[in-house]
């Protein structure tokens, strides 16, 4: 018989935003009102430890958290797009894809807790629930209902996110410790763009997506400017989208002069850049023209966790750091 408890006595969730976990007194919150759950079970369990992740960012989450899941989703491609603590998974079960997880696969693993996110999962939650206890999250905040006027990125939606799963399985120790990592990392970062004269940079980070000049651009409510707004520089556009993100061309670079490119790649930072922006109208941006185009590896994931988000400032830096003086 799984052990279980009401919501109002067990599940938690710490404040949204930065720091959310810095006040040791502060209790954990229900789930009720917590805007990054878009449903839950009525009764969950204390303190699971028998967690399946529906998604990269919840298994990046409670690795953070010093945790093993008992099942996994496309476990290939976590080692690629995020590879935070990837030993971990080893010979972790697989349930599935994030798209189409397997019941049945699900089930076997006898967990007592299903993490997932609504907007794949919301069809299938009544079978989840029927498993085991289940917990879907809103990946990110809805900018038509309030949260899109830039004061929040899906870096703090996310870490809201993190605490939560913290609350729920005990860990609230092992978050605070996490938070503290991510700050300081984020601090020392903007220091060092500081000291070299770069704070207020503009820059772009696009992801490669296989197509003809076709690009996904990170926009102002992403986490990646929610860390570059930590590391005092600026992520360009800065238009809030409801995915963060929107698709550009290389044309739409013609007329930014001093938006520096980070382009992460989909196949390795080593090939030429030239390689990779081989429309012709690249030639005439101005940030490839100055040489501030620089490629990223291609395990930059934009929709992480803290974790990512730390590897994440890690890599502005250091790419902004080494380009061209604008």
């Amino acid at each position: 018989m799984r052990r279980a408890v009401t919501i109002a006595a067990c599940l938690c969730v710490a404040l949204a935003g930065r720091h959310a976990l810095a006040d040791e007194n502060k209790a954990c919150a229900p789930l009720t009102g917590n805007p990054t759950v878009s449903q839950f079970s009525k009764t969950m369990p204390a303190h699971p430890r028998r967690i399946v992740v529906l998604e990269f960012m919840f298994a990046e989450d409670v690795a953070a958290l010093d945790m093993t899941p008992v099942g996994v989703v496309d476990p290939e491609y976590y080692d690629g797009w995020i590879g935070y603590d990837s030993a971990r998974f080893k010979g972790v079960p697989t349930v599935g894809t994030r798209q189409e997880p397997s019941l049945e696969a699900i089930a076997s693993t006898q967990p007592d807790l299903i993490i997932g996110v609504g907007y794949r999962h919301a069809p299938i939650f009544a079978a989840l629930d029927r498993i085991a206890p289940t917990v879907l999250f809103q990946f990110s905040p809805d900018v038509q209902n309030g949260n899109g006027d830039g004061a929040r990125t899906q870096l703090e939606w996310t870490r809201s996110i993190f605490h939560t799963i913290a609350c729920m399985t005990g860990r609230e120790q092992q978050a605070r410790d996490v938070d503290a990592r991510l700050d300081a990392g984020l601090a020392r970062d903007a220091a060092r763009l500081k000291e070299a004269g770069l704070t207020g940079t503009r820059f772009a980070l696009l992801q490669e997506l296989g197509l003809p000049d076709r690009y996904w651009a990170y926009t102002g409510n992403s986490t990646a400017a929610g860390v570059a707004r930590a590391l005092g520089v600026h992520l360009w556009p800065e238009k809030p989208t409801r995915e963060g993100t929107v698709y550009l061309t290389s044309a739409d670079f013609l007329k930014q002069p001093d938006v520096a490119v980070l382009f992460v790649t989909a196949s390795g930072a080593d090939a030429p850049v030239d390689a990779k922006l081989d429309s012709p109208v690249w030639r005439f941006v101005p940030a490839k023209k100055k040489g501030r185009v620089s490629l990223v590896e291609p395990n930059i994931w934009g929709f992480g966790g803290p974790m990512s988000a730390l590897k994440l400032g890690d890599v502005i830096t250091e790419k902004l750091l080494a380009l061209p003086k604008q």
